[in-house]
């Protein structure tokens, strides 16, 4: 079975439109994106941090996402305000997916309005919104390779570009290197049996496949390293974070799951030092975390494209054009979902389709370390983005196949054109939401001590260290603030100060609770008399906040550019 298409006179014209309309909502919707979004702390700082901070000689380590950081790099030789590239980053992998995943639902066997129906329901959903957002490059990786993959005729080619999607999508989120292995093995079967159906003549194309694709591979893994070692056991570390917080919201503990995970680890487990050696200590504490994932896992994954940006709902809230719109494409999609569900007995003929086979394929190799993931972590939303668009292409494509919408008919290009002006009148506009105060605090902060001229009085070379505990401002700030970590070491307020050469302390309730010196007598008395630690406390606009600077540094100012 094969999809039918719009006659070919018609079929690019008909593509550029509904691209141009998926870029026109896209734009409407970011186009003012720093009026409403503040700066992405903690994870998203410290891709960025690396980005800035980049050394080809030492590349953060492959755990650790490095493409991402090399990503952010590259956008640093374009903009050079850190800000400027947060925002840069977000309205590209925003527009780039969009338009990837219509042109790769497409390539697939999707017809127009389908395609564009999938891509629609990932951009009004929460999912470009996402932090962190590694998650939006690896997708973009994938489309990329699922489009060139798409022109390939033979299955051993298609499977060695998707493979090799995947291992370069595993240096952003790390856990496709497993889908990456299983592609390898599906090529290097693929690969076998030709050779072994077609005897000598299939050895000379084989072996320069396998050449190319083991060199690819061996080239990268050398450069940026192996996805999936463990040299800084940031595995455990991720599974201790996450079940901590199930735990806690369980046992109510009193400690900070994310900070205190350690404790809540030895709490559970005792003293161990990997998942493995969890699952043996405590076997039911182990099964009660994956059974708390499992069932948050569905509802999340469904509700990820029932949400939409800064929480917005298409099935809570004020009446708005906005929601009505998001119900309506939401009404589309089950209507589609009921057309295939009363085609079901034809099925079988549709999955004989091969572009349907080998999409459902690369469906279920992403699928894999997706679902291993979140139950064993967490079903954090940004874990389940490439799932949401892969689906969405399954349904387009098996849709396509069956008829669920023909363009041919005229009914179906009137409903496809009132589709697309449609899907342009509900996209929000965000900039239009802009409240001043409200959505830029960190943003604030960021050009307030931006403001002070701080490293201006620093030597060359040298950099200014600071404290804070919201995640990241030092990325935003530029190369010359460097954030000193506050679990670095087990020394006293003052020792600590002393021995990181702290220049610039962000003083908030965050700070005051943080486990690392909240019960600290120094940092109690640093509240009361900092100029005994040698520093002046200048106040800020918002309660209990402050910035503490040198004393000698007399004549800087009390942060006037931070203002309601």
């Amino acid at each position: 079975m094969t999809a039918r298409v719009l006659p070919s006179r018609y079929s690019l014209l008909v593509d550029v439109g509904c691209l141009g309309v998926l870029l026109l909502a896209s734009w409407k919707l970011v186009h003012g994106i720093e009026q409403v979004l503040d700066l992405g702390m903690w994870d998203e700082a410290d891709y960025l941090r690396r980005g800035l901070m980049l050394s080809w000689s030492a590349l953060p380590n492959a755990e650790w996402g490095p493409l991402y950081s090399i990503w952010y790099w590259a956008l640093s030789r374009i903009w050079a305000d850190p800000v400027a590239i947060y925002y840069a980053n977000h309205k590209l992998l925003l527009l780039l997916t969009v338009a990837g995943s219509y042109a790769f639902m497409r390539r697939m066997g999707a017809r127009p309005t389908l395609a564009l129906l999938g891509s629609a329901i990932y951009l009004l959903s929460a999912a470009p919104h996402t932090l962190p957002r590694p998650t939006l490059l690896s997708l973009l990786v994938l489309l990329a390779a699922g489009l060139i993959a798409s022109f390939l005729k033979s299955m051993e080619g298609f499977w060695a570009v998707v493979a090799g999607g995947l291992l370069l999508a595993s240096f952003s989120r790390p856990e496709f290197f497993v889908a990456f292995l299983l592609a390898t093995g599906v090529f290097v079967f693929l690969v076998g049996r030709k050779v072994l159906n077609e005897g000598r003549a299939a050895l000379p194309r084989a072996t320069v496949l396998v050449a190319g694709f083991g060199l690819t591979t061996l080239v990268l893994l050398l450069v940026l390293g192996n996805p999936f070692g463990n040299t800084s056991n940031r595995r455990f570390y991720a599974f201790c974070q996450h079940f901590a917080v199930n735990y806690v919201a369980r046992t109510q503990l009193p400690v900070d799951p994310w900070g205190e995970c350690e404790q809540v680890i030895h709490s559970a487990f005792g003293n161990v030092d990997s998942v493995g050696a969890a699952l043996r200590s405590n076997p039911e504490e182990f099964l009660w975390h994956l059974g708390v994932n499992l069932k948050r896992y569905v509802v999340v994954s469904v509700g990820l494209f029932f949400e939409g940006y800064g929480g917005t709902s298409a099935v809570a809230g004020a009446w708005t054009v906005e929601r009505v719109g998001r119900l309506l494409l939401l009404v589309a999609v089950g209507w589609q979902l009921v057309m295939l569900a009363m085609r079901w007995r034809r099925f079988r003929a549709a999955l004989a389709e091969p572009r349907l086979q080998r999409l459902i394929g690369v469906l279920l190799l992403v699928e894999l370390p997706i679902v291993l993931s979140a139950i064993l972590i967490q079903p954090r939303v940004h874990y389940l983005i490439i799932q949401g668009v892969m689906i969405a292409a399954v349904l387009a494509t098996l849709g396509s196949l069956l008829g669920t919408w023909d363009e041919r008919e005229p009914a179906g290009r009137v409903l496809g054109v009132l589709f697309g002006l449609g899907l342009v009148v509900i996209t929000p506009d965000l900039s239009l939401r802009a409240s001043p105060g409200n959505t830029d605090e960190h943003l604030r902060m960021v050009r307030a001590i931006g403001a002070l001229g701080l490293t201006e009085r620093l030597e060359p070379g040298k950099r200014l260290g600071m404290i804070e505990a919201q995640g990241g401002y030092d990325a935003y700030l530029g190369r010359r603030y460097r954030r000193v970590y506050l679990n670095a070491g087990k020394e006293t307020f003052g020792e600590f100060l002393r021995k990181h050469d702290i220049g610039l302390i962000l003083l908030d309730d965050a700070l005051r609770k943080h486990p690392r010196f909240a019960r600290d007598a120094e940092f109690l008395a640093f509240q009361s008399d900092p100029e005994a630690f040698g520093f002046s406390m200048h106040p800020l606009p918002g309660k209990g906040k402050a910035l503490a600077i040198p004393s000698t540094w007399t004549t800087v100012s009390r942060a006037n550019s931070y203002s309601d």
